[in-house]
């Protein structure tokens, strides 16, 4: 049972490390005449929006529209953005995540059979 317990914790920790791999890139929000110009975003970036309100929002752009961001559920104007990230798209996500969970998987293994074996009792 003991390598169970050290078997789930490091399945915790993989998932823990995994979800930690996306990293935001701030987007500057360019004043124009008309207010915010159209940031440097493209449809199928997932984006963190905090409105001037200071309420933030997380959605994957469907559209970069004139005046807004669209998201499935959301749709911010520029005006009322006070910032604005981008969810970095470097392609190494998936491998990295890979990796750990290898990593894990690895460990586990070396964990069970360093233990494993003599589960009979010290006696006569």
């Amino acid at each position: 049972m003991n390598t169970f317990k050290r078997t789930l914790a490091l399945t915790m920790a993989t998932v823990f490390l995994a979800s930690g791999c996306a990293q935001l890139k701030t987007v500057p929000l360019a004043n124009s005449d008309q207010g915010i110009a159209r940031p440097a975003v493209e449809a199928g970036q997932r984006v963190v929006v905090t409105t001037r309100d200071g309420v933030k929002h997380k959605f994957q752009v469907t559209a970069v529209e004139n005046a807004a961001l669209r998201g499935e559920h959301d749709l911010i104007p520029y005006s009322d953005m006070k910032a604005l990230q981008v969810q970095s798209g470097d392609g190494m996500h998936l491998s990295k995540t890979a990796m750990i969970i290898g990593a894990v998987v690895v460990g586990a293994a070396v964990i069970g059979a360093s233990s494993g074996g003599g589960g009979g009792s010290g006696g006569y």
